[in-house]
């Protein structure tokens, strides 16, 4: 569950007030609370990923050129423990989810997801989440070069715009196999 959170996924987020349209639009969350609930009732490991930072930012580097993670640096957002950083009240964790902090588009660089996913011995990842062209993307690519079998809820996932979406949707298939959260309900 990628970004699945209020600075990304609720309207009034720092990112969330560009990528909410897309979200309703498509109606992702509901498509997204429905293979949560099937995955769950599996009992599948489930993890959050949702980018957050400590006070000051010390993971964001000082001088580099990066719009889009600038936006939360300016506006002071998305700080660990923070609204922003929490899930949305739709996707609300359970008791035995794990959230994994991210810094950036890489739901694995720098943070213990591998280990995570490792030790509960997944070898196949579902996905589901927000922003395809950055967070999933980017995420979906480096979970296949680690060897992870990749399962990408497409309905359960939107981008800033239709074309961004489009274009992923085009591309993720040379590393994931391609499903929706009905079909991935009714495959459990």
């Amino acid at each position: 569950m990628l970004h699945w959170q209020n600075g990304v996924a609720h309207p009034k987020g720092v990112w969330g007030k560009m990528l909410y349209p897309q979200i309703k639009k498509n109606k992702s969350i509901p498509k997204a609370k429905k293979a949560l609930s099937a995955a769950r009732r599996k009992k599948m490991l489930t993890v959050f990923v949702n980018i957050a930072w400590r006070p000051g930012y010390p993971e964001m580097p000082k001088n580099q050129y990066y719009p889009l993670m600038q936006g939360a640096k300016d506006a002071n957002k998305a700080l660990v423990g923070s609204w922003d950083a929490k899930v949305i009240k739709e996707l609300e964790p359970k008791k035995d989810d794990v959230i994994v902090i991210n810094y950036g588009s890489d739901g694995f660089e720098g943070t213990d997801l591998d280990l995570v996913l490792r030790s509960a011995g997944v070898d196949h990842v579902y996905i589901s989440g927000q922003c395809t062209e950055h967070v999933i993307a980017t995420t979906v690519k480096r979970a296949a070069n680690k060897g992870y079998n990749v399962t990408l809820l497409k309905d359960a996932t939107s981008g800033f715009t239709d074309s961004n979406y489009d274009a992923m949707m085009d591309i993720l298939p040379l590393y994931a196999k391609m499903t929706t959260s009905d079909k991935f309900a009714k495959s459990l």
